[in-house]
């Protein structure tokens, strides 16, 4: 993992001294103390980049050490993605909330405390190529604290995290923490949730979802196997297009996996299709109420409601 790290900030160096022109040959060892990396690790980075179609050659010594490289069509468009991503607030914050609890469970000793203080020389100090700050760091823990996630104890100069029951669960479930948390809601009565002039009636475990006036659906209670696949084929298909923000993409991606594997028993597929309409539904509605994605969101209900 730590190869990674250190290459996503070379990338952000290159894209920096390049100005974004992939036709500009670089210095390896200039781009190296730009990202601010030691020289040392530099050919283990390029040699990593290089396989990833990154970065090309343009001059390499006998000894097998490159010397010019310059970034791919590739290296650039992720150089570029990274950028955008280090300076969103939320990929930041949602970086963290995922990471710290992991890490206070990796850390913390059985009964005991890992000192927040030592994140800042973990590999995980780093996001999208650029440090995290100690003020994101302290927000995050507040909030994971306040979710149940991490138990804290404070003291002058000091902050000690350890995961709770909960926190040890997430650990444990290899999910995305949003996805973890929705699982995690009781399933209810019937409710109404608003979207704009839009509303998803029904129960928490499923929902119908209609636009304009007088519109309706109904609910049963089987989940037929083809019906299921049809919804799941339904999902992939209408996901490209609902703007959603990599985090989103990737948690519905693992929803709609979820749901082909496990859907077939109601419970459980009621309560993966509950986490997918907190994705799908907000996207529809803000990208004007997509066809194909509605009537995704109606055979849902149908079989989950």
């Amino acid at each position: 993992m730590w190869i990674e790290r250190k290459a996503e900030r070379f990338l952000l160096g290159a894209l920096d001294l390049s100005g974004g022109d992939v036709q500009d040959i670089l210095g390896t060892s200039q781009v190296v103390q730009t990202a601010g990396l030691d020289a040392p690790d530099g050919p283990a980075i390029i040699s990593w980049l290089m396989s990833q179609g990154y970065v090309k050659s343009e001059v390499t010594q006998a000894n097998g050490v490159t010397t010019l490289i310059r970034l791919t069509a590739n290296g650039l468009e992720h150089a570029y993605e990274l950028r955008r991503r280090s300076t969103s607030r939320v990929d930041r914050e949602t970086y963290l909330h995922n990471t710290l609890v992991r890490w206070a469970h990796d850390r913390s000793p059985a009964g005991g405390w890992a000192s927040v203080q030592e994140f800042a020389v973990d590999e995980n100090w780093w996001f999208a190529g650029t440090e995290v700050t100690w003020d994101e760091v302290f927000a995050a823990v507040d909030y994971l604290q306040a979710e149940g996630l991490l138990k804290v104890e404070r003291a002058a100069g000091y902050i000690g995290v350890t995961p709770t029951a909960l926190g040890t669960n997430f650990a444990h479930s290899h999910m995305l923490l949003r996805s973890f948390m929705n699982r995690q809601q009781p399933s209810g009565g019937s409710v109404s949730h608003y979207y704009g002039s839009n509303v998803v009636n029904g129960a928490v475990s499923g929902g119908n979802f209609a636009t304009g006036g007088n519109n309706t659906q109904t609910s049963n209670h089987g989940v037929d196997a083809e019906s299921l696949a049809a919804l799941v084929a339904q999902l992939r298909e209408v996901a490209p297009n609902l703007g959603l923000s990599e985090e989103e993409a990737q948690d519905l991606a693992a929803e709609i996996d979820d749901l082909e594997r496990e859907g077939a028993e109601p419970g459980r597929g009621a309560r993966i299709w509950r986490s997918i309409t907190r994705i799908v539904v907000p996207a529809v509605v803000g990208a004007g109420a997509d066809q194909g994605a509605q009537a995704a969101i109606a055979a849902g209900a149908a079989l989950f409601s």
